[in-house]
Order: C-alpha cells, then structure tokens, then sequence
C-alpha cells in the first residue's frame, strides 16, 4: 500500500509520506501488542500438536445448502419484480439499472449467496458442488457485485488452504494465478461497467498515467486511494468529542442516521469513498481508535492461532480471515452483511461438521486429513 502511494497516480494522493509511515507504525506496534499477549497468556497451547480431525455428515451439508439456495431464491425474484433486470444485463443494452441503485435486501443476499458459494465445495459430488457453485457466482455477478465477488472467491480460496494436505508452494500457486486471472476478469469487466473515461475521471488520474494499461491504473489507484484517504481523514479532522459512526455499517441501510463527519467525507481530496479499516475509527476516537482497532484485531488474530481455532472452526475462521485480507480496503468486520456471514457459517460449523479426537502424535500428514462422511 505504502508502495502503490508512492506513485502519487492520482491528482489529490497524499504528498506526505511521513504521515502514512507513522500510521503503519502505529498500527502495526498496537496490533504486536495484542497479538502477543494472547499469545503469552496461552503460552501453553501454543506448540500444541493436536491435530485437527473432523467429520463432514453429507446429507446435512446438501441440506444446509438447499436451505441457503432456496432462502436466496424469494429475494432475487421480489427484486426482479420490483426492479427489473439485474445490472448485469444493461452491458448488452438491455433496461436495467445501475450497480447502486438495483434491488433490496442486498445485506442479506450476499452473504446467503458467500455461504453458499464456499460450502458448495465440501460436497463430495462433483455436480451438486459444480450447481451451487455457479448458481452463487452467477448472482453475484448478475449484481454487478464486482468486490462482493473477490471477497468471495478470497474465502473459497482461504477455506482451500486450511482444508487441503497439498503443499503450501502450490497453494501459493494456485492463490497467485487467482489473482492474475482475476485481475484479467475484473479488468475486462470492469471496462464494460466503467469506461476509462469515467475511470479516469473519477479516480482523478494524473494525465501521464492514462496511457497505462488500464488494469495497472486500476489496481495502482484503488490500493493507493484508500491510503490516501485515510491520510487526509487524519490530516483534516479536528477531534473534540467521541462518536460512533463506525457502527452504522451495522444497521440496516434505512436506519442509518445521518453522518456527523460528511464535512470531511465530502472533502474534494476524497476519491472513491474506500479509506482502511481505520478511517471510522479514526473520526470516532482520534489515534485512541486507531490503537484500539489494531489492538483488538491483535487480540483476536492470537487467539485464532493457538490451539488450531482455525483448523477446529475453519468456516468461522475462514470469514476472519478474509476480512483481514481486505482490511486495507474497507472495514468488512463492522458491517451488517458479514455479522450475517459470521452468523451463517458458525451454524454451518455447527450443524454438519462433527469434530473427532485430536491425534497428538507425530504422523503422516496423509493420516490426518479430514474425513467425510456418506450420506
């Protein structure tokens, strides 16, 4: 982030680069902090080499999948009715209204349709993992849900990695063309949804830069811009008393009251709206919400990593982890549609997945591989 910053593409980017160094600092310093003191006060199961061992009872994973399925199918239906076709569609010239404007319910939806998508490849049949797979995706992307999607296919991929015996090079792989090939995606699909023209614009891009490769531009401004904006938060605001705008995210979109801070959101070195997981924190509390923040996410990233959590709740564990990998971004842990995603796979872990006695010796990794169950 720091080096996408450094390439000042857009217009209004930062100029100082001491403030975003001392933020990282900071950031990364309070969040140390909490880490290792989890670690210290589970200082003993730390080294544990228990194993994760689980067993994955099919026919109610199919079922919990019909169920998620079946709950996505009456919201797509009353938004097609009350707004017609999906934005996916107007790329072929057909009625159909913008990315921001389509449908309800879209904090529910998506993280039905996530779920969905990531439990989808527990299925020991390949065609039920195949349908629900595609009918997730193609949802996703009839929405025009272009970030929804990566988010997504992050936690697909995450779960992949905690889940498989193969070895890490090739997981590394495999999550490197990933991300080649979908950035070749979402640049093709981001030039139909949005012009270079309106990119240009909107991301105020520096006239020597417009000749680059768009996808370059594309994934230079997004990184750097969120980056920038924080800067400028912390540049511009005056802080004198607390509120709590972070937790509006929580709400449902019509019981969100009006923002106290839209002076600064509004200011015109703003692009795009995206700012860090920190930004809210940071108008609420000043640098107190910025050392909180981190700290809490140390915390909760330590207790993640004894006792194998992670192995033992994946699907939990999974959603947490794609958050932090999009912290840079946005802050996806205070928002209503992951509380639900969090919500949805906790039950899913619960519900067709039975833990099995640890094995505590020293095997071979073949041994420990999770094992399904029949229907």
């Amino acid at each position: 982030m720091l080096a996408s910053l450094w390439f000042k593409i857009t217009a209004v980017s930062y100029p100082n680069f001491s403030l975003p160094v001392l933020i990282f600092v900071a950031s990364l310093l309070s969040f140390l902090l909490g880490y290792y003191l989890v670690r210290g006060l589970y200082r003993k199961s730390v080294n544990s080499c228990a194993c994760a061992r689980y067993q994955i009872n099919v026919t109610r994973l199919r079922r919990f999948n019909l169920i998620l399925a079946c709950a996505a199918l009456p919201i797509i239906i009353y938004n097609y009715v009350a707004s017609g076709l999906p934005p996916f569609f107007g790329f072929f010239g057909l009625d159909a209204k913008s990315v921001n404007s389509y449908g309800r319910l879209e904090q529910l939806l998506a993280p039905i349709l996530m779920s969905l998508f990531v439990n989808a490849f527990l299925d020991v049949s390949t065609k039920r993992k195949a349908f629900y797979a595609i009918y997730a995706f193609s949802w996703m992307l009839f929405y025009g849900a272009r970030g929804g999607i990566i988010f997504m296919l992050f936690q697909a991929l995450v779960a992949l990695s905690i889940r498989t015996s193969m070895p890490k090079r090739k997981i590394y792989l495999i999550a490197l063309a990933s991300v080649v090939l979908g950035g070749v995606f979402f640049g093709v699909f981001g030039n139909y949804r949005t012009t270079n023209a309106i990119l240009f614009a909107g991301m105020r891009i520096k006239p020597e830069f417009q000749e680059w490769p768009t996808i370059y531009v594309w994934i230079i401004s997004y990184i750097s811009t969120a980056l920038s904006n924080l800067c400028w938060y912390v540049d511009l605001a005056h802080f004198d008393h607390a509120t709590w705008t972070f937790s509006y995210t929580l709400l449902p979109s019509f019981w969100v009251p009006g923002n106290p801070h839209v002076a600064i959101l509004s200011s015109s070195n703003i692009v795009d709206g995206t700012s860090t997981y920190l930004a809210n924190y940071f108008l609420d509390f000043s640098y107190l919400g910025i050392f909180m923040a981190n700290l809490l996410l140390g915390i909760a990233s330590g207790i993640a990593s004894v006792a194998n959590r992670i192995g033992r709740n994946f699907l939990f564990w999974t959603v947490f982890l794609s958050c932090m990998g999009f912290i840079f971004f946005w802050d996806f842990f205070a928002t209503l549609s992951v509380m639900i995603l969090f919500s949805i796979q906790a039950t899913a872990q619960r519900y067709f997945i039975r833990m099995l006695p640890p094995l505590r010796s020293s095997r071979k990794l073949e041994e420990n591989t999770p094992e399904l169950s029949t229907p």
